[in-house]
């Protein structure tokens, strides 16, 4: 990686696989290995200066182990690691990430690579009849990322219902006005000014924007969905939750955003965190007697190794792999145990049980006014190597979606029970680069082909895993069961009614739209209408799409219920020190992709770590802060943890100390479990507040970020800051002037022409003084705590 190591200033070993395995040899070599040489030259993408660090040699004891570097596991590593005197260990069981997969349009090129799992469910019986055995593929990230390395990269919440769902369920806490401040905690949404106001934010570690580039098919499905009567919606995670959308994805400077790149990269350096690569877990180490978890057992270069946990195990490593180590460990089915000849530690009945996933299927149209050719050519491949634009900074038409409701969804209308993806325009390979390269030489003319693949969003068929024996590097035995429930397939049909018309539709009829006239093989036989409902359930469960979206299988649930194995905050239940924070433990999985909730469920799970060891700043149902601040001259002040426009402003005119608020009933609430979205509105004094985007860094910081805005020269100007990134272990600041020494990060910025500095105040610990910088004269920043008060002078820096 010679390349790398002189335009980067370092070197790093070269990781693969490379992007030439998934389009074939022969022809397609050339390009697409220049082009694997170039994306592996490119800083940014590459980025060799910026990767973890694999340890080589562990502690003999850590305070905390991670098991799985996925899309929840780094997430958690990253937030246990901000105590400084915690030990926390993170143990993945593939590599790093191939520079290949940072590029966006290159996603399905790893698929049933040494980076995937490579899992496929048991023989199943109602369901992917047509494959190999009667089995599934199951895609699944074995990289440092995990899944949000091959994923789609599309930032989709669910449903509020979901959330609520969980909560009626017995599970505390989990309802979505107690979850929402935990999406709004990661990201870094860098088109907020775009999206709905009090369902974003800003600053987090994950980035979220929409690609950079689009094909122009894009926007004709976007119109065909309206000509059918459905919205365009704008922001699919806000107020709206059907319709047709461009979908926001996890991306940033045209490349992807994994949950490693996002949460581990950056803190890369703290001494407290130890990231061991290619180790695989086999057990977790529990003392019988007490049920108390010690230790970790992995594999790493064939040979098994230990480690003392004197804190906690999170177990992150998915709804396969999270029961399977659960089994291997003794915590499981007693009768599942012995059959594997497991020691049993507790018999927990629903470890592997409630297994679930969105199913879908593919459904092909040919564009008949457009021919079949190769997205990607040197035009292209230059275009993104040096502006980071262009088809290759997209997956096409992925990023486009719709939710909608079908006949059997929730009468109410409100809860979408079908999602279409779509596919096509997708620059992944070439053979020569030359612009308008023919697909398929010896038939020149054939038409384009997108796809579009309704998805059962309330899937109702359960499945179940268990172990094919006690050796932990088998995979175990996955039964999927899709399809076992005959609403599902119901659902199914109906969708693929739904993109049949959208098909019909003038928009699409402009372009040719034509169902593919060939049957699925299997389903094409005398009394089998092609295009009948009959045939349609024939070709569904011959050619069933998985989804990779699996979940349940470590149900979060009370202890009255029989199948749960996570209590609500997430503890195995019976046993001490060891917790599950990934999709396995979702009741039922989310109405979207699940890596947005899945990071949820990580930085929640964090908190409650952090809350359980006393070493969170606000601990759950804790008393209620609103901050404020006093001025010389008018005050504008925003301070919003949901949404503040409209009718629940508070408009408070004053000057110099006035210091009067007034609540309105949002503030009231119930406050419940601390974030809670609707615990502080927004507040204006004198009505010259600037809008407060961001939510604060939860884990340091007791109440959310507000603005500080006044009267400068030309005008009426809002001051902008970003939260302050603080040591939430070291000593309280009691006075002082900002910077302060326990202040990671500091930013402050007026806009237009203003006297003075952009005023703002910062809570560091519980019961602790705020300080703010000055405007043009100094002035107070206070909190009030329920009528007590404390202030601190603020002097100019």
């Amino acid at each position: 990686m010679s390349g790398v190591e002189t335009s980067c200033g370092c070197s790093a070993p070269y990781i693969g696989p490379p992007i030439t395995a998934h389009c074939g040899g022969g022809t397609f070599l050339l390009f697409m290995g220049l082009l694997d040489t170039y994306i592996n030259q490119q800083c940014d993408i590459a980025d060799p200066c910026g990767r973890v660090k694999n340890q080589e040699i562990p502690r003999a004891t850590y305070d905390f182990v991670v098991v799985g570097g996925g899309s929840g596991g780094a997430v958690v590593a990253s937030r246990l690691s901000e105590v400084p005197e915690w030990n926390v260990l993170l143990l993945e069981a593939g590599d790093d990430e191939p520079p290949g997969t940072q590029v966006p349009s290159m996603l399905i090129g790893y698929f049933g690579s040494e980076i995937d799992w490579k899992f496929h469910t048991e023989p199943e019986e109602k369901a992917c009849l047509g494959f190999p055995e009667k089995r599934c593929p199951w895609i699944r990230g074995k990289v440092l990322g995990g899944c949000s390395v091959i994923n789609g990269m599309m930032y989709l919440r669910g449903h509020p219902k979901d959330y609520d769902s969980w909560e009626k369920a017995g599970n505390s806490g989990w309802g979505y006005n107690d979850v929402l401040p935990y999406f709004l905690k990661s990201e870094d949404n860098l088109q907020i000014e775009d999206m709905d106001p009090g369902y974003h934010g800003v600053g987090g570690y994950l980035t979220v924007q929409h690609f950079p580039d689009r094909p122009a098919m894009a926007q004709q499905i976007l119109r065909a969905g309206e000509e059918l009567g459905y919205p365009i919606v704008n922001d699919m995670n806000g107020r709206n939750f059907s319709g047709f959308t461009v979908a926001q994805m996890n991306t940033r400077n045209g490349s992807r955003v994994s949950s490693a790149r996002a949460f581990l990269r950056p803190v890369r350096d703290r001494p407290n965190l130890h990231i061991m690569l290619n180790t695989t877990v086999s057990k977790i180490l529990i003392d019988k007697q007490s049920t108390r978890m010690y230790g970790v057992e992995f594999i790493r270069d064939g040979k098994k190794q230990t480690v003392q946990v004197s804190k906690e195990v999170i177990l992150s490593g998915g709804a396969v792999n999270s029961p399977q180590i659960l089994l291997l460990s003794g915590i499981g089915p007693s009768e599942d145990l012995a059959k594997a000849q497991v020691p049993l530690i507790k018999d927990v009945p629903g470890v592997g049980k409630n297994l679930h996933n969105h199913v879908a299927f593919f459904v092909e149209f040919h564009v008949k006014n457009d021919t079949a050719k190769f997205d990607l050519d040197w035009t292209v491949t230059t275009d993104y190597l040096l502006n980071r634009k262009g088809p290759m900074s997209s997956t096409g038409l992925s990023q486009v979606t719709a939710k909608l409701n079908t006949k059997y969804a929730d009468p109410s209308g409100n809860d979408p029970d079908l999602q279409i993806f779509f596919g096509g325009y997708l620059a992944d390979c070439a053979k020569t680069g030359e612009v308008g390269d023919i697909l398929n030489d010896e038939q020149p003319s054939d038409p384009r082909i997108i796809s579009m693949s309704p998805v059962v969003l309330h899937p109702k068929s359960n499945g179940y895993i268990k172990l094919k024996s006690n050796n932990p590097l088998d995979h175990p035995l996955i039964y999927a069961n899709y399809l076992t429930h005959p609403d599902d397939i119901k659902t199914l049909i109906e969708g693929v009614k739904v993109s049949l018309r959208l098909s019909q539709t003038k928009t699409l009829q402009k372009y040719g739209f034509e169902l593919s006239p060939t049957p699925i093989p299997d389903c094409d036989k005398p009394g089998m209408k092609f295009g009948s409902d009959e045939y349609w359930e024939c070709a569904i469960r011959h050619a069933t799409g998985p989804e990779n979206h699996q979940a349940g299988s470590c149900k979060m649930g009370p202890a009255s219920d029989p199948d749960s194995v996570v209590d609500d905050k997430l503890h195995v239940r019976g046993i001490r020190g060891i917790r599950v924070m990934d999709a396995s433990v979702m009741p039922r999985v989310v109405s979207a992709n699940t890596a947005a909730t899945v990071m949820m469920i990580a930085e929640k799970g964090s908190d409650m770590v952090k809350t359980f060891w006393n070493k969170q700043t606000v601990k759950p149902g804790s008393t209620r802060y609103i901050a404020h601040s006093e001025s010389s001259g008018n005050v504008g002040l925003s301070n919003r943890l949901g949404s503040g426009n409209g009718g629940r402003n508070v408009s408070v005119v004053g000057n110099g100390n006035d210091n009067r608020y007034k609540p309105v009933s949002a503030a009231t609430q119930s406050f419940g479990s601390f974030p809670k979205q609707v615990a502080i509105p927004q507040y204006n004094i004198s009505g010259y507040g600037a809008s407060a985007y961001k939510p604060l860094d939860y884990n340091t910081h007791a109440i959310p970020q507000y603005h500080h805005g006044w009267q400068g020269n030309n005008g009426y100007h809002g001051g902008y800051s970003k939260p302050f990134y603080v040591d939430p272990v070291k000593p309280k600041v009691s006075s002082g002037t900002f910077p302060n020494p326990s202040v990671k990060d500091d930013y402050s910025r007026s806009f237009g022409n203003t006297q003075g500095y952009g005023g703002h105040g910062n809570t560091v610990r519980d019961n602790s003084a705020v300080t703010g910088y000055p405007g043009s004269n100094t002035w107070n920043g206070h909190m009030t705590r329920f009528g007590q008060t404390w202030r601190i002078n603020g002097n100019r820096p």
